[in-house]
């Protein structure tokens, strides 16, 4: 009487594992795959891992707003601001520019400006007032007399390759004091500036 053959489990699995690299099957270590090997498009989001990819594995200056959302960022489009209520003065006689507010940039990037001062004094004359920033300066011209204050509004944009300052700074060439209140400047961060000179 002939006995029947029984196969362990291992057994089983050896023969299986057999038959299918007798018939041409084979498998790749993970440590062999290259990027040649995948199909294009065949890694879909559900395939990545959450929260695996850093930063260190992103080009630099690839992604744009597109895939971000910015208000999510820390610090994102935070705007700069120096305001200052009390008076500055600029004595009479003065032909240069006299700083009388002065906002800090702490890093650099490329921002838009603006400024303003209420302008006083009790003799009638003309007023320059200057935005500067580095190399880059913006001039508002006013007739003030004493009969009505008015206001000195400037504005600029600049790009900063340091954390640096803007300063509003004004002239007073004719006679008697000029005072410039309500001083403010405000910095609004941009990605980019481009500038074009209008003949």
């Amino acid at each position: 009487m002939r006995k029947k053959l029984r196969g362990t489990p291992a057994m089983v699995i050896a023969v299986i594992a057999l038959f299918v690299a007798l018939g041409g099957g084979y498998a790749i270590g993970a440590g062999f795959i290259g990027t040649g090997d995948l199909k294009n498009q065949a890694v879909t989001n559900k395939k990545i891992k959450k929260k695996t990819i850093k930063a260190n594995r992103v080009k630099p200056d690839t992604l744009t707003g597109d895939q971000i959302n910015e208000a999510s960022l820390s610090g994102a489009g935070t705007a700069l601001q120096a305001v200052q209520g009390t008076a500055a003065t600029v004595p009479g006689a003065t032909t240069t520019q006299t700083p009388v507010l002065t906002l800090q940039v702490p890093k650099a990037g490329s921002y838009v400006f603006f400024s303003k001062g209420v302008l006083a004094r009790a003799a009638a004359g003309t007023v320059q007032c200057f935005l500067n920033a580095d190399s880059d300066s913006d001039r508002s011209l006013e007739v003030v007399d004493a009969s009505s204050n008015t206001t000195a509004f400037n504005m600029l944009a600049h790009t900063f390759n340091a954390p640096g300052s803007v300063t509003l700074a004004c002239d007073n060439p004719g006679t008697g004091v000029l005072l410039v209140t309500n001083k403010r400047i405000e910095g609004i961060p941009v990605g980019a500036l481009t500038s074009s000179d209008i003949p």
